[in-house]
């Protein structure tokens, strides 16, 4: 009888401790693939600005002290009030952490997209927006950390000021849709008619919708639960894992551009090669004859020859399109 109790207890105040443990799990399998990105792009883009190799190296710290906290909650919730019955409704200040620094890691992840969202358009009262809502979801987050820190009962926080915490997560979702929604129309915008490039824009923005919904999506369900059920603490191992995932899709999008600058080469090469067969079948100044004074019948040739110069340049401008700055820079060129 008294083991049955025991055992009844344990089940009881462990529910909120089962959904922090397997946050944390998922958070630490998320982490090595952050880290393995990190090593990967200090791999490839050793020679990028100091601005991208100091906001991915920062990225990763936080990441680091995300996973830290994030074991030291558990450590609290099953090690060291373990049975205990108010444990259940505790707050932790390692799990109050956490919710800062994923506040941190999005708004430098979405200052990021804001900022190359600004160097393709130009235009502040696009950008402007989702930089204020980026800086109200980080001042939301760390109100409600410090609240979490003052209270330290889940109860006291919800029935307090548990709607800053709900502001702050409508905030992340929100942003998230704003920055799919505006890269993709324009990179729409951006299209020249050329199949080659077509297919090259239409797979960065399917992969701008697949990164940045993935973020959405989670962090949506994480305020699902926190509305519908916040004492089982669901939307805390959830939480846990969106600062991943937004340190993942920074990640990815910057070692994506080898990827990129790949398909641009193969297009100039093979670009390349056609001129050269042309100046071998029909002499090293074929080309400028037709240039200066095409004779009949040479015309489609020389047509077919300028479009491929053509591809040529806008693949190349478009290989560095996640260096905003160049794009931007080559499309008005190209104008």
């Amino acid at each position: 009888m008294q083991m049955s109790s025991i055992n009844s207890t344990v089940r009881l105040t462990h529910v909120p401790s089962r959904a922090i443990l397997l946050g944390s799990l998922l958070g630490a399998l998320l982490s090595g693939i952050v880290a393995m990105q990190v090593f990967l792009y200090f791999k490839l883009y050793s020679d990028d600005p100091l601005r991208f190799r100091g906001l991915v190296l920062f990225i990763w710290l936080l990441d680091i002290l995300h996973t830290a906290m994030a074991c030291a909650s558990n450590w609290s919730y099953l090690i060291a009030h373990f049975g205990d019955d108010n444990v259940a409704d505790s707050i932790m200040w390692p799990t109050a952490v956490t919710v800062a620094l994923t506040a941190f890691i999005t708004f430098f992840v979405q200052s990021f997209f804001a900022y190359r969202i600004f160097t393709l358009s130009k235009n502040w009262f696009i950008t402007l927006p989702i930089g204020i809502l980026t800086t109200a979801r980080l001042a939301a987050a760390l109100v409600s950390t410090s609240k979490m820190i003052e209270l330290g009962h889940f109860s006291e926080f919800v029935h307090s000021i548990g709607w800053v915490f709900t502001m702050g997560l409508s905030l992340a979702t929100t942003v998230d849709v704003m920055v799919t929604f505006t890269l993709c129309w324009y990179l729409n915008k951006s299209r020249t008619g050329f199949q080659s490039m077509e297919a090259i824009v239409d797979s960065i923005i399917l992969y701008t919708i697949e990164t940045n919904s993935l973020t959405c999506i989670t962090t949506a369900i994480s305020l699902i639960c926190w509305i519908s059920m916040p004492r089982n603490l669901i939307f805390l191992g959830l939480h846990f894992g969106i600062s991943k995932l937004y340190a993942n899709t920074l990640l990815a999008t910057l070692n994506a551009r080898k990827a990129l600058r790949g398909r641009s080469e193969s297009t100039r090469n093979l670009s390349e090669y056609s001129l050269s067969l042309v100046a071998q079948n029909h002499g090293p100044g074929f080309i400028r004859r037709l240039e200066s004074s095409p004779p009949r019948g040479t015309q489609s040739l020389t047509k077919t020859v300028q479009i491929r110069v053509e591809e040529t340049v806008q693949h190349h401008v478009d290989a560095s399109y996640l260096e905003p700055k160049s794009f931007a820079e080559g499309r008005n060129g190209d104008k």
